[in-house]
């Protein structure tokens, strides 16, 4: 009865199926196969191709969103297998930026722990009530900015131009710090909404007292 009930209050879409071997989950395998190719193509500044299958990476997370709603196919494990792909093809290439580009290491280090500490009480809340937060859309406008940042990043290194990436990877971390933000009140409302239930139905021992 909780379960259903903290579901429908917090989080914004029920699973469809317990199966993990969805085409929606395979999509997302993919995006973190496809990081090695990626990666390798950039250490060896064949860049376009480089672009072109982060290009598909990037499209692949649209993709499985939408097989998993197209085919009804809405899975726990592509909660957390969708996020986790996309965190593997973004660490995999800040830290070849970071190593190769000049790219700042604090993003890298703060957006660790913001995952960390996400996936902590994450844990934490589905291990109590078996429930899995969804994404919310700062947390996808951050990625997005981080993303677009990191391709003129890119760019910038290899045609030696100017296209500002620095301001939009501002722009990305404040993002990140706001969804950080609304992730951790998310959260700590779910960890406690059964709580705050169990008291508004015990009943007052006094009443016993005076019978």
């Amino acid at each position: 009865m909780f379960e259903d009930t903290i579901k429908d209050k917090f989080v914004t879409r029920e699973a469809d199926t317990e199966s993990f071997w969805t085409l929606a989950n395979m999509v997302s395998l993919l995006r973190i196969v496809l990081t090695v190719p990626a990666v390798w193509l950039f250490i060896l500044d064949r860049w376009v191709w480089g672009l072109v299958i982060l290009g598909i990476c990037v499209f692949s997370d649209w993709v499985d969103g939408f097989l998993a709603r197209k085919r009804h196919a809405v899975s726990w494990y592509g909660k957390v297998l969708d996020p986790f792909a996309d965190k593997v093809v973004a660490l995999a290439m800040l830290l070849l930026m970071v190593i190769k580009m000049d790219f700042p290491l604090w993003i890298i280090i703060v957006m660790t722990l913001r995952d960390a500490s996400i996936f902590v009480i994450g844990l934490k809340l589905y291990r109590k009530h078996s429930v899995v937060g969804g994404a919310n859309v700062s947390g996808k406008i951050f990625i997005f900015l981080l993303t677009l940042a990191g391709v003129l990043w890119l760019l910038e290194y290899y045609l030696n131009v100017n296209l500002f990436a620095v301001y939009v990877l501002w722009a990305a971390a404040l993002m990140m710090f706001l969804s950080w933000g609304i992730y951790l009140v998310h959260n700590y409302k779910m960890l406690t909404y059964h709580k705050k239930e169990e008291r508004e139905e015990k009943p007052d021992p006094q009443i016993g007292k005076d019978a």
